[in-house]
């Protein structure tokens, strides 16, 4: 049983740290579509 426990353990630290690179992730994204639309934004329109 004490083995299960350890077993456990590391499969809660292992997706701890999942869901932390994927919010890591997640804001990089938003920040360059960010970015994107801001230099999007300052190119001249040309119609």
């Amino acid at each position: 049983m004490k083995n299960l426990n350890s077993v456990f353990a590391a499969y809660l630290v292992a997706w701890g740290i999942f869901f932390v690179y994927y919010l890591t992730v997640a804001r990089r994204a938003a920040a360059l579509r960010e970015e994107l639309e801001k230099l999007k934004n300052s190119l001249p329109r040309n119609k």
